[in-house]
């Protein structure tokens, strides 16, 4: 007898069981075929909203065990040389700093302030904009305790000035290690791939979600987590409105990132599931939600959400919480050479200001933390007995790299408050380029890596990793680690 049923006839698109993995998708067509339904404009939307990542669709899990990470990228050279102030190998000043527009050591020695602000005592400029900036505070005596518990190494370093090619950007590094969010990438501000103006060292790390509004946070997150919650019906509903769109619908919805485009779409599939796409339990998106790390950004109800501060607050929020990976974020300006001091001071308060917000944030938090701030080259001045002159040029030779851990447990500690050092040469008053990491933006990064992993704990990490395990040996280690406390 003839079997009519034509359906045995036809191929099949699975073996055995229905496709489950994105493997087995691609193998089905089903995947392609989705691509071909819906306008160009919205894959492309879907594409910038992180929805096509891997990352974005599985199931949120635990976010990795790592305190959060900041990396600041102070644009354009700022005065890093003239806050902190860099000593030799020996730990102990240059007979000049004219060059750094600090003056000469006898005249500088009685403006230096060791104690009242970081943990470790590392010595600042008496007149330095980023020291006032961050001892300064929106709530009472928070910024006094978060520093009390958190350490600070420099790091002088030769870089290229005024240039995004130096290697400073830690983001590769990190996600080598296992960083990640629970359902985000890393944030950043600056949208060339890497978050930050500079080039990523190593090799690059996947792009960031680029921050300009919390609602870019809002709307990007939990994309993944509405899908699931999807029927096949509904599913299906959503993909045949999006293939019925007009080409103005489509250009409309390409403006939409993450849940508002889900939402829209939803909504135009079918209006009874709205309750489908409101906001996952158990997300903690925004910062205004938490009236204590509100107090220390200033934030209420009526801030403006492409607010600096609302933005940079919903950065480091869900970092914290863990919802992202590590943060870029860049302050420009700072190519301030051919101004006047006070100038100089006003941009360096800003960075220091900024800086002391996050370490209050993580105080406020309960949260260990750790930031990075770099920049490309420095400035210099006519050399000058005087300290406090104004910047004159550019001057890569004496830049460097910041880091600070704040510790809630106050178990870290970091006796030595410099990586590498000064010329030995008086005249120099630049980084010492011949020392593990003072003539190589690259190098220096897996430096600072290297303490990111020491003050978490984790340095069972590092000869895991091909990148760093050859870059320094363990007596190099030794010389560059400064973070210690901590088991791992």
């Amino acid at each position: 007898m003839e079997n009519n049923n034509s359906n045995n006839n036809k191929p099949k698109l699975y073996h055995g069981r229905r496709p489950v993995t994105r493997r087995e998708f691609l193998a089905s067509g089903a995947i392609p075929m989705m691509s071909y339904m819906i306008p160009s404009a919205l894959m492309t939307t879907f594409a910038k909203a992180g929805i096509a990542q891997a990352q974005e669709l599985c199931k949120i899990g635990e976010a990795s065990k790592f305190p959060p990470i900041v990396n600041i990228n102070a644009n354009g050279g700022w005065w890093v040389a003239g806050n902190n102030i860099f000593l030799t190998e020996g730990r102990e000043l240059l007979p000049s700093y004219g060059r750094n527009g600090l003056g000469s050591a006898a005249n500088l020695v009685s403006q230096i302030v060791k104690t009242g602000h970081f943990k470790n005592q590392p010595p600042f400029y008496s007149g330095s904009g980023f020291l006032a900036g961050v001892q300064s505070g929106l709530v009472n005596g928070a910024a006094s305790a978060a520093l009390a518990k958190t350490n600070f190494v420099s790091m002088p370093l030769q870089s290229q000035n005024d240039s995004d090619t130096n290697k400073l950007a830690p983001f590769y590094l990190l996600q080598k290690a296992g960083l990640s969010g629970k359902i985000l990438p890393n944030l950043g501000r600056t949208d060339n791939g890497i978050g930050v103006s500079n080039a990523s060292a190593f090799g690059m790390s996947p792009a960031p979600l680029i921050v300009n509004n919390v609602d870019n946070i809002v709307n990007a997150l939990g994309v993944g987590d509405r899908l699931a919650q999807l029927n096949q019906v509904q599913k299906t509903n959503m993909f045949k409105a999006s293939q019925n769109l007009s080409f103005a619908q489509s250009r409309k919805l390409a403006s939409l990132t993450g849940g508002s485009l889900l939402d829209r779409l939803l909504g135009q599939a079918n209006a009874d599931n709205t309750k489908l796409v409101e906001n996952p339990a158990g997300l903690d998106l925004d910062p205004i939600m938490n009236a204590a790390f509100s107090a220390v950004w200033g934030l209420n109800a009526n801030t403006t959400k492409n607010s600096e501060d609302y933005i940079n607050a919903s950065l480091i929020y869900n970092a914290i919480n863990g919802n992202c990976g590590a943060v870029g974020i860049e302050v420009g300006g700072c190519d301030y050479h051919g101004s006047t001091l006070a100038a100089t001071i006003i941009k360096d308060t800003e960075i220091g200001t900024l800086t002391g917000k996050i370490l209050q944030s993580f105080a406020a938090m309960g949260s260990p933390g750790f930031i990075m701030i770099n920049t490309d080259g420095s400035v210099g001045a006519p050399p000058s007995d005087i300290p406090g002159t104004d910047p004159t040029a550019d001057r890569g030779d004496s830049s460097g790299i910041y880091m600070m851990y704040y510790d809630p447990t106050d178990v870290v500690q970091a006796p030595d408050s410099q990586v590498g050092h000064m010329k030995s040469d008086p005249e120099a008053e630049a980084a010492d380029d011949k020392f593990l990491v003072g003539g190589n933006s690259e190098i220096a990064t897996a430096a600072v890596f290297a303490n990111f992993l020491a003050a978490s704990g984790k340095m069972n990490l590092w000869s895991a990793i091909p990148e760093t395990s050859r870059t320094f040996d363990s007596l190099q280690l030794e010389k560059i680690l400064k973070f210690h406390g901590k088991a791992g």
